[in-house]
């Protein structure tokens, strides 16, 4: 009896586990990154203000870019996202170029994001920018996948 309960609820959870239901992953993967930004840096000067952008084609699948949000001096003042379009991945057109200082735009469809929060403002995805984790210590951003 007791094998028969055992053998039930491994079935049981074998099953489960098995059931992924539909998929809430973000269609760009992430590619592993642990760098840090000093805002003191010339190439990192605009993050000193809100609206600024620091930009690093050879960081993510197309590029990141971190936006400065607010001043309030913490971590949430900050959104750094990927570049690659969420419906273009294997595409060369796929990278979002800057356009205004406000918006990403993919350079296959015209697909815009805002670089506010990364979110998809017009075109053919309902996915933002892929984003990664910012934390700030108040002189530098360290912005990873961890």
């Amino acid at each position: 009896m007791e094998l028969q309960k055992i053998f039930s609820y491994t079935a049981l959870a074998v099953v489960l586990l098995a059931c992924d239901g539909p998929s809430n992953r973000h269609p760009v993967p992430y590619v592993f990154l642990n760098e840090t930004v000093f805002l003191n840096s010339p190439s990192a000067f605009d993050l000193q203000f809100v609206g600024g952008t620091y930009l690093r084609s050879d960081w993510g699948h197309g590029g990141l870019v971190v936006y400065r949000r607010t001043n309030f001096g913490e971590a949430n003042d900050f959104g750094a996202y990927d570049l690659r379009c969420p419906n273009h991945l294997s595409l060369p057109c796929g990278a979002s170029t800057l356009k205004d200082g406000l918006y990403a735009e993919c350079a296959c469809d015209g697909q815009r994001f805002l670089l506010f929060d990364g979110s998809a403002t017009s075109g053919p995805t309902t996915w933002g920018l892929l984003p990664y984790q910012v934390q700030f210590d108040g002189v530098s951003l360290q912005i990873s996948n961890l």
